[in-house]
């Protein structure tokens, strides 16, 4: 059981990684690099330190993950941004 636990544990990182979201401006203006970076690390700073989900359980760890991403998109769009269409 330990070990399929860290087997998703790494499945599971391999795709947080892998998400690179793209966000645009929901007044249409030109997206400023910097700025885009600075307020995403800060909504993601906000994702992680909310209230927790876990049990534990690899169905835990996902439901966390799940949680904190839309933490981090509703941070995201209180600032001005919104996933792009990819």
């Amino acid at each position: 059981m330990r070990a399929f636990l860290i087997a998703m544990a790494i499945v599971l990182g391999g795709c947080a990684a892998q998400r690179s979201t793209q966000y645009t401006r929901t007044d249409g203006a030109p997206v400023d690099a910097a700025k885009q970076q600075a307020t995403l690390a800060q909504c993601k700073g906000e994702g992680v330190s909310g209230p927790g989900l876990t049990d534990g359980t690899v169905y835990g760890a996902v439901a966390q993950a799940q949680k904190e991403s839309t933490l981090v998109d509703a941070c995201m769009a209180r600032n001005g941004y919104i996933q792009a269409k990819q």
